[in-house]
């Protein structure tokens, strides 16, 4: 574990939870959902999308500097509009064309969404020892659909505020809402751009989970599974 900047144990009362890659497995989910959105759009066009097709038309659409800071539902609807564009769908049949394959993607993805083993353990622990826990996430989880709502007691969704991370404002904006002070509030997340230095740019503690252990070198403060986090924070 390497420690960067404040030592813990953190004084908080707010726990915000990154949900892709945190709470969920969503490296498993967006594979089915790339899947199932190249079935559909193969059928939309009558020739052959492959799951490797879409996810480079999704690379474009993120890498393009224009669409970098949009919310992820928006990125998903460009992708999805220049690929189906590029293979000769007309301009009177692509909002229908766009909606059906979004609909087989975001439905693959919500099926297959799987809660990361140590989440409900570290979860119920740190509930009950009063930490108040909010979702903050770029994507749009039901957590009630997978099993971990009971824990959460409210969500800040990109969607919902307009602003995405890596802007700070999104962590601001959360503190806002919810009437926290920055230095009472930790964020916990698997991007160290999107999480932790967005976080800590907005006067939050930050703490990186990274399960496959990659940033042993990163200068981060970092855990190996969720239930460390309960060893670096105290309530106010």
């Amino acid at each position: 574990m390497l420690l960067h900047g404040q030592r813990p144990p953190f004084r908080v009362s707010h726990v915000l939870f990154d949900v892709d890659g945190t709470l969920v497995d969503y490296g498993l989910a967006i594979r089915a959902a790339f899947a199932a959105a190249a079935e559909a759009a193969s059928m939309v066009t009558r020739g052959v999308v492959t799951a490797e097709d879409i996810r480079l038309a999704r690379v474009d659409v993120v890498e393009d500097p224009r669409w970098q800071r949009r919310l992820p539902t928006e990125q998903r609807r460009e992708t999805m509009w220049r690929l189906l564009s590029l293979r000769g769908v007309t301009a009177d049949a692509l909002d229908s064309a766009v909606a059906a394959v979004l609909d087989r993607y975001q439905d693959a993805r919500d099926r297959a969404l799987t809660v990361y083993a140590d989440v409900a353990e570290a979860l119920t622990g740190l509930r009950a020892r009063g930490f108040t826990l909010i979702a903050a996430s770029n994507g749009d989880v039901d957590l009630g659909r997978v099993g971990i709502g009971e824990h959460i007691a409210a969500t800040h969704y990109a969607t919902d505020v307009g602003v995405a991370k890596p802007d700070p404002q999104f962590f601001a904006l959360a503190m806002e809402r919810f009437g926290v002070a920055p230095g009472h509030a930790i964020a916990v997340g698997d991007r160290v751009d999107n999480d932790y230095t967005a976080a800590r740019e907005a006067g939050l503690a930050a703490v990186v989970i990274d399960r496959p252990a990659r940033l042993l070198d990163a200068g981060v403060l970092r855990i190996d599974a969720l239930t460390e986090l309960s060893g670096l924070i105290e309530t106010v």
